[in-house]
């Protein structure tokens, strides 16, 4: 194979490298058409035929590459149904239907990486041995948790008996999920039905190693495991893509320390820090004006919108400070004026200019 032909073939794997992020059905295709005129001049020249079998196998791959690519997109944007799928039940091998509900307040489902077990599951690469733990969702309404079908539709206790929630496993299941909706026929193995969980949160946070968790995770399944106001307002904004740490400013003006987050997950007792004062009310009215504003949650979720908007409100009064956010309106602020707001002073300017408009 000559040195060209090599370099054909390392690039080739690059692009389908299925670790590679950038490999996207159009840069594939891209690659095809390139390795289509290549191997039409290696032909036309008459070349060897080792190396013109050699760059046939790279078309087909390609081509095979391809079609593995956009039939797994087709079931990434597949529309998840409310539908039976069928669980293999760890202890006996023994197969039951059933439709996917979740708890509220469990870990938020990542798209990209139900995404990448899409991908595993329809390359037939899953193992096996993963486990998938779920519980009768009927059980969980009656010990008070809420309870969604899967696309966030609350369930009643009387309607919950055809559902299992996915307690450890949920982007595995949903990957089923999405597959079962596109092709049908899924099954989904390993699956171990718990019984008797009374804090779900202390359950999910004793089984899973936390070190693989981030600050979001660890702060939403604390709303489960305490079920308290701040912290399931705190899980809210986290689903809605804020930052964890930012969610925690807006709601007490005080960083939520990882002990304290410990101390939730574990159900122990635990204290905010000195002088902390818990206001969702004050919070919310936050971030519904900065919304009004065409501050979207992009820009919202750094840390210096809060933070600015709590020592203007320190430095004159909370009532100034919202009338300066009720007013914010006025400047018509767009994405390229926000983008030069890049520290806490920066927004406070821009409330005493809403003041004076």
């Amino acid at each position: 194979m000559n040195n060209n032909l090599v370099k054909s073939v390392e690039s080739i794997n690059e692009v389908i490298n299925p670790n590679n992020a950038n490999a996207m059905t159009k840069d594939l295709k891209k690659q095809l058409s390139k390795e289509e005129k290549a191997l039409n001049y290696l032909i036309n020249k008459k070349m060897g035929e080792a190396v013109i079998n050699a760059q046939k196998q790279i078309v087909e791959r390609l081509k095979q590459t391809i079609s593995e690519t956009e039939s797994n997109e087709q079931v990434s944007v597949a529309i998840l149904k409310d539908e039976v799928i069928t669980f293999q039940l760890a202890k006996d091998g023994s197969e039951i239907s059933k439709k996917v509900a979740l708890v509220n307040h469990n870990r938020t489902i990542n798209s990209k990486k139900v995404d990448k077990f899409i991908a595993i599951i329809a390359n037939e690469e899953y193992e096996d041995a993963y486990p998938i733990i779920v519980m009768e969702a009927k059980e969980l309404i009656k010990n008070g948790y809420t309870v969604t079908d899967i696309n966030g539709r609350e369930l009643s206790e009387d309607e919950a008996e055809g559902y299992f929630v996915i307690l450890d496993g949920q982007h595995r299941t949903m990957a089923f999920a999405k597959l079962n909706a596109a092709k049908g026929g899924m099954i989904i193995p390993n699956v171990h039905v718990k019984e008797n969980i009374d804090n779900v949160g202390k359950y999910l946070n004793d089984i899973n190693t936390v070190g693989n968790w981030d600050k979001g995770d660890r702060i939403t399944v604390a709303a489960l495991t305490s079920k308290d106001e701040l912290f399931e307002n705190m899980a809210a904004l986290i689903k809605e893509g804020f930052n964890p740490t930012t969610a925690g400013l807006i709601y007490t003006k005080k960083n939520i320390s990882e002990k304290v987050i410990a101390k939730v997950l574990n159900g122990e007792e635990y204290k905010l820090p000195k002088d902390t004062v818990v206001d969702i009310k004050r919070g919310n009215n936050f971030i519904t004006l900065c919304k009004a504003a065409h501050i979207t949650v992009p820009f919202l979720t750094k840390r210096y919108f809060i933070k600015g908007f709590n020592s203007y409100a320190k430095a004159t009064s909370e009532s100034q400070a919202f009338d300066a956010l009720t007013k914010l309106k006025v400047l018509n602020l767009n994405e390229a004026s926000l983008k030069l707001i890049k520290e806490d002073d920066d927004f406070l300017e821009k409330l005493k200019e809403a003041l004076k408009a």
